[in-house]
This record gives structure tokens, sequence and C-alpha cells, in this order.
């Protein structure tokens, strides 16, 4: 079959080609919490872990162990902390998770630090789609979402750094 799914596969099968991937959202907003959950919610292939408002409720959760998490949604301004810290600690414990930052923040340095502690996707949140769900199942098959208002601070950054005079 050589790794593709056919319609004769066992349930077996096709829970490895459709796998259902599993959301942890920090978000302190309780609105925006809820409508990224519903969201995830509605998804086939999202399992909701848990929706939190803090770093400390997210490191918590993320050491326990006792679920795997394979997507991080998260926010950078939280009341306790950094969602910077989250997604480092995430990679430490969930090593193949992959984060995506949904923030108001949308400057290069918040971008870039996002980047670098290993976020994949930064999407501002006066950019957000309606369906999050989405935005996290193309990450997850290879995308890399980036509002395009983002895209842009991030390209003129990039050529401002390359650019030599003549």
């Amino acid at each position: 079959m050589g790794g593709s799914c056919s319609a004769s596969a066992t349930h077996k099968k096709i829970k490895e080609c459709n796998p259902v991937w599993r959301v942890l959202i920090v978000e302190d907003d309780p609105q925006m919490r809820a409508f990224f959950a519903a969201s995830v919610r509605r998804s086939g292939q999202l399992e909701l872990v848990c929706g939190v408002g803090s770093v400390s409720e997210a490191k918590a959760l993320l050491d326990d162990g006792e679920q795997a998490v394979d997507v991080l949604l998260t926010d950078l301004g939280l009341p306790d902390g950094s969602g910077l810290e989250i997604i480092r600690h995430a990679r430490l414990r969930h090593p193949s998770c992959e984060a995506l930052v949904i923030s108001m923040f949308g400057d290069e340095d918040n971008v870039l630090a996002s980047i670098e502690a290993g976020a994949l996707g930064y999407i501002h949140k006066d950019a957000a789609p309606d369906d999050i769900a989405t935005t996290i199942l193309e990450m997850k098959a290879g995308a890399s979402p980036i509002s395009p208002m983002i895209a842009r601070r991030v390209l003129s950054k990039y050529r401002s750094m390359h650019t030599t005079v003549r």
C-alpha cells in the first residue's frame, strides 16, 4: 500500500492516515479561549486537551504527562508571563509539539522571538480566521501560517538586515 490509505483500509489504518491531533489552547481572554475551543471541537481531526489562561497552568498541564500535546495554540501576553515560555517548555516536554502563536503583538521582535522559540506560525488576532481549526490543520500538513501583515513586517526586517549600500 506504500503508506497511502485505500477504501478497504482497516479502522486502525484509517486512524493512522487521519490522525487526531491533541491541542492545548493558552489564552487569557475567556471569550477568545472559548471561541478557539469551539473551533477545535468541531473538527474531526482535532481533540481539545484543555484550554487554560496562564503560563503556570500551561506548564503544569505540560508537566503532568497525562496527555500528549501535538499542537500548542498560545497567546504571548499572559497575566503571569509570556507565551514564549510556554513554547520553549512545550518543546522540552513534548518535542513533536508544534506551536502556533495568536497574539495582538505584531512587532518584529515578538514575531522573531516566537520563531526562535519554536513557533511554526504567527497569526495576528485582528486577522484571526473564523475557523482556527483549519489553520491548525494546515500547519500540521506542513504550512507555516503567518498573517499577511506579520509576513510583510518580517520580510521588511529581513531586507533591512541584508541590504548593503553600494
